[in-house]
């Protein structure tokens, strides 16, 4: 695996409060290939959530709330393990 990953996480750039750990169950997924932060934004919510946005070329794309920031997670996900992989992470997030 490229040097910037561990326990299937891309860890080059910045992650929200508390994102680091869902991440890694994110990761530990069966049929998950790699999680890969995006962009972070500031927004106006509160709490924490995390939720699939689309599906994507290449996988899911998720968004992740946490106090006045939101930010784009995108993972690599074979076309078949898709549905369940959307299932894990609803699953997870309840």
């Amino acid at each position: 695996m490229p040097r910037h990953f561990k326990k299937g996480v891309k860890r080059e750039h910045h992650f929200l409060k508390g994102l680091e750990k869902p991440l890694e169950e994110i990761a530990a997924i069966p049929g998950v290939k790699k999680v890969i932060p995006g962009r972070i934004y500031a927004s106006d919510s509160r709490g924490f959530e995390v939720k699939v946005s689309r599906e994507t070329k290449t996988g899911l794309k998720l968004i992740a709330k946490s106090d006045g920031s939101v930010q784009e997670v995108f993972l690599v996900v074979d076309r078949k393990d898709r549905e369940a992989v959307k299932d894990a992470i609803s699953a997870m997030f309840q």
